[in-house]
């Protein structure tokens, strides 16, 4: 696995205080042309060891998060859940613990939203999980910024995860905003 040398900490630091900040202006921070920064930056994002993206400010959102743990059946349960809920818009994190745990920390625009979605279409509802622990909180203090997917042209009607929304109960009573990947969600993502 590739390492990251000095001059690389250097500049993926001063990205994660301020990923607009000029090339030019790292450059000067680092004693280096602004032309040697955008060509370590390229291979860094080219190794696959960074990648730049614009995240969400989920405490200015004032949305909620919840984290979730499962024990799953078996490993290929395991797989297929997580292929399943990788593309989900509400999943800011997403990962396996040993053969047959996984944990997923999913966001919400309001308390009502994130209560349906744990309830109705959340990882724990999923066949194949034995046990489930909940853990419902309010918008992170650390990181304020989370990696929240937004989709710009909502026309599709089943979620990634296979929900249907338009048959929701939860969605129809308006407690709940829909998946924001949806063209029947009602929400501000």
């Amino acid at each position: 696995m590739d390492s990251l040398d000095h001059i690389d900490r250097a500049l993926v630091a001063q990205l994660q205080e301020d990923g607009r900040t000029p090339l030019s202006k790292i450059g000067r921070k680092l004693d280096m042309s602004h032309v040697a920064v955008r060509k370590r930056l390229q291979k860094l994002v080219k190794k696959g060891l960074i990648h730049v993206s614009a995240d969400l400010n989920v405490q200015a959102l004032n949305a909620k998060i919840a984290a979730i743990l499962v024990e799953v059946e078996n490993a290929q349960r395991l797989n297929e859940l997580i292929e399943l809920f990788k593309d989900c818009p509400r999943t800011v994190f997403l990962s396996g613990l040993s053969a047959s745990n996984l944990l997923t920390i999913i966001v919400g625009e309001d308390m009502s939203t994130l209560e349906s979605v744990i309830g109705i279409c959340s990882l724990r509802v999923q066949p194949g999980i034995r046990r489930s622990e909940v853990y419902i909180g309010s918008s992170p203090m650390f990181p304020q910024f989370l990696p929240i997917r937004v989709t710009p042209q909502k026309k599709v009607e089943v979620a990634p995860c296979g929900a249907r929304c338009n048959r929701c109960k939860s969605y129809k009573n308006k407690k709940c905003l829909g998946c924001p990947a949806t063209k029947f969600y009602d929400g501000s993502l």
